[in-house]
C-alpha cells in the first residue's frame, strides 16, 4: 500500500487511468457488450474525469472522513484508507485509493 501524507503532491497512475476509461477512449465510448455510446450517454467510464484531471498534479488533503457522526457515536468509523486529493489549479477535491496515486 502506498503511504501518502497530507501535503504530498501526486498524480494518477497509468493503471488508474486505464481502469477508469474501461473500453472507452475520448469520443469513442462502448458499453461492455461493444455497443457504441455517445459522450452524453456513456455510463461505463470516467473518461471526462481523466480528461479533466489526468495530467494534473494534486495535493493530498488527508484521509477521507466518511463519517456523519461524531467520534463518540458507536457508528463512527476511522477515516481512510482513501485520501482526499485537491487537483490544481481548480482546487476540486476527490477521493482515491492511495494505491491509485503516485508521488509527483
Amino acid at each position: 500500500m502506498t503511504e501518502l501524507k497530507k501535503g504530498d503532491r501526486v498524480r494518477m497512475t497509468a493503471a488508474l487511468k486505464a481502469k477508469m476509461r474501461g473500453n472507452c477512449l475520448p469520443g469513442k465510448h462502448v458499453d461492455p457488450q461493444g455497443v457504441r455510446q455517445t459522450d452524453d450517454e456513456c455510463l461505463y467510464c470516467s473518461t471526462d474525469h481523466i480528461e479533466e484531471f489526468g495530467e494534473c498534479v494534486g495535493v493530498v488533503d488527508g484521509l477521507v472522513d466518511w463519517n456523519v457522526v461524531p467520534p463518540s457515536d458507536p457508528l463512527y468509523v476511522e477515516p481512510g484508507p482513501e485520501v482526499d486529493v485537491r487537483w490544481q489549479p481548480s482546487n476540486l477535491r476527490y477521493a482515491y485509493d492511495p494505491n491509485d496515486l503516485q508521488l509527483a
